[in-house]
């Protein structure tokens, strides 16, 4: 009758064996998804502001692009008026000239006025044309010609400083959106680690532990993917 005792025992000990075990790394697995599902909503939220960002920005370079072209037609029409008006003024002025030299006294009158009408139109023309009224495109001296690549440079730097947002905002919208990929990929290769530590529930001790090797290469295969999108 004592032989028969520790034969009797020990099959209600073996099944039991490794149990423990699996359910730690069942355990740790649960803290890793959790880690994992909380990382991913963080990306996914990063992800969606600067996806908004970038479309905020597009907006604002669309709206800035016909902003500046409105303005570049206004001062170019006043500009290139003023200066119609500058040649006329100086046409009437030498045709004058002639006139009188000719002899022509009435005609080189008429030729005057229009002369002076003509620079009196420029004059004004002056005062709402933004390469005169502004310092930075204005002619140094009353020979000199405003400075127009002052003007063209001037011109795009809200819409290049605006693009250079824009393209910030996409580049960080696509690394969280690559990181939210990734951690979906890593999500579904912890839901295998799961797998294989409920079969090794289920499995006699053999087995179970070779299930559970299995479940915890998955794991720390996982793991270490976790660290390398989390600093890249």
């Amino acid at each position: 009758m004592t032989e028969t005792h520790p034969e009797e025992a020990s099959p209600t000990v073996k099944p039991e064996k490794y149990k423990l075990l699996v359910v730690f790394l069942t355990v740790v697995t649960t803290v890793i998804v959790a880690t994992v599902a909380a990382l991913q909503a963080d990306t996914n939220i990063r992800a969606s502001t600067s996806n908004r960002d970038s479309q905020w920005y597009a907006i604002q370079i669309s709206g800035e692009l016909h902003r500046q072209g409105l303005q570049a037609a206004y001062d170019t029409n006043v500009f290139s008026g003023l200066l119609t008006d500058m040649q006329e003024a100086t046409v009437m002025e030498l045709t004058a000239l002639q006139l009188s030299q000719a002899g022509k006294d009435q005609e080189g009158a008429a030729s005057l006025l229009k002369a002076t009408v003509a620079q009196a139109r420029a004059d004004t023309a002056k005062k709402f044309s933004i390469f005169y009224t502004d310092p930075r495109y204005a002619p140094a001296s009353a020979d000199a010609a405003p400075n127009m690549q002052a003007y063209l440079t001037d011109s795009y730097i809200t819409s290049e400083s605006l693009l250079a947002k824009q393209n910030a905002a996409s580049d960080q919208y696509h690394r969280w959106d690559n990181k939210g990929d990734a951690y979906t990929s890593i999500l579904a290769v912890l839901a295998i680690a799961f797998l294989l530590f409920g079969l090794a529930q289920a499995f006699s001790p053999r087995l179970r532990l070779l299930f559970a090797i299995f479940g915890l290469a998955v794991l720390l295969i996982s793991a270490i993917w976790v660290l390398l999108v989390v600093f890249s």
